[in-house]
């Protein structure tokens, strides 16, 4: 879809915590909980146009899933702009930094090969963030600085001082509250701003 048409698009890929989910809660899905949900009511707000903010998470990926799936739940879409959300459970099945840092780079080029701008995000620290994760983060910091890819830097929003999860933001040590969710919502808002003056003219 083009700049100068009559909507927005945006495509959130990534994993359970794109989706939304909530330990305490996890097959009730309120639709208004999920970062996606609440970053499209922020966007019909700033820019006072049609908004769509699609969910393209998936509870338990890996980057290679997302890869797999791009062309069907991301580039179908047709999106400006393309959220890259994804590694942490590819950490969990003990995949290098360097191996996941080569998979978003692969996502990063998907993006644009469609045409959409990528949104790089650092992972979420959680209960106990390890010292791969600050590795990765550090990675895709890097990358997208010297590709000039557009970073949301999630991590540091909901780290406490010591590096870790705040407790105010999750119910797990990992997923997110609804205003873990809604932090999350303002970031990405933040990181989408160089390329909204493009749709407002």
């Amino acid at each position: 879809m083009l700049m100068g048409e009559e909507f927005f698009v945006v495509a959130a890929l990534g994993d359970s915590l794109t989706r939304g989910y909530r330990v305490r809660d996890p097959f009730a899905m309120d639709q208004r909980v999920p970062y996606p949900a609440q970053l499209e009511i922020l966007l019909r707000l700033k820019l006072g146009r049609m908004v769509f903010v699609v969910n393209a998470g998936l509870n338990g990926d890996l980057t290679e899933g997302m890869i797999g799936r791009f062309n069907m739940d991301v580039a179908s879409e047709r999106p400006e702009a393309v959220v890259v959300w994804g590694g942490i459970n590819d950490l969990g099945h003990a995949r290098t930094p360097d191996h996941v840092m080569a998979n978003l780079k692969k996502l990063y080029e998907l993006c644009t090969e469609i045409k959409a701008t990528p949104i790089g995000c650092t992972l979420t620290p959680t209960r106990r963030t390890s010292i791969a994760m600050l590795r990765l983060n550090d990675m895709i910091r890097t990358h997208t600085s010297e590709k000039g890819i557009i970073l949301a830097d999630l991590y540091p929003t909901l780290a406490d001082a010591e590096g870790n999860l705040r407790q105010e933001y999750s119910d797990d040590g990992a997923h997110l509250t609804v205003e873990g969710y809604r932090r999350i919502a303002e970031v990405v808002l933040d990181a989408l701003s160089p390329i909204l003056p493009k749709i407002e003219s």
